[in-house]
């Protein structure tokens, strides 16, 4: 697992990594992870309308909350699609039939990719942890829910080809 401190060494790493896998075949899928409140939500939502490397957003999938976003140039599609409680390994399909094929990356944002049985790249983003509850707090009244959100742990319990953390 390599280690980044900012979010452009990040990039720069990922792009080289997507380059070389789409190579390979025709789409790739990101798995971003991370504890409630580490901003994966937020980093995915400047994935989606900036792009990144030579990836523009129109070539990228956010799919997050079980909703994928897309930025199909003029029109941002949403597609929200909930897996049955019996069948959460679904690597995805339901959302992938909707994509068009110039769309090469899928970002999977999820603190524990539950839907996936693979991923190409996890990216874990961690926070300090008092930044972290700051903007649990900002996000959500409830306190027991923070708390319980605090006490959160991720499982990454998938094989995957690349990993990265980004440290912040």
């Amino acid at each position: 697992m390599k280690i980044y401190q900012n979010r452009s060494q990040l990039f720069e790493q990922l792009n080289q990594i997507c380059i070389q896998t789409l190579k390979e075949k025709p789409r790739l899928i990101v798995a971003l992870t991370g504890l409630c409140g580490s901003g994966k939500s937020t980093l995915g939502k400047t994935i989606r309308k900036k792009g990144f490397g030579n990836f523009a957003p129109y070539q990228i999938a956010v799919i997050d909350d079980n909703v994928m976003s897309l930025n199909l140039f003029i029109a941002r599609p949403k597609i929200r699609n909930t897996p049955p409680q019996h069948n959460l390994k679904d690597n995805l399909k339901p959302f992938t039939k909707f994509l068009p094929p110039y769309v090469k990356i899928i970002f999977y944002i999820c603190a524990n990719p539950v839907r996936i049985n693979f991923a190409d790249v996890v990216i874990i983003l961690k926070i300090d942890e008092q930044r972290r509850q700051k903007q649990l707090e900002q996000r959500e009244s409830d306190a027991e829910l923070i708390k319980s959100l605090m006490n959160g742990k991720i499982n990454i319990d998938i094989p995957f080809t690349h990993g990265l953390c980004l440290v912040e």
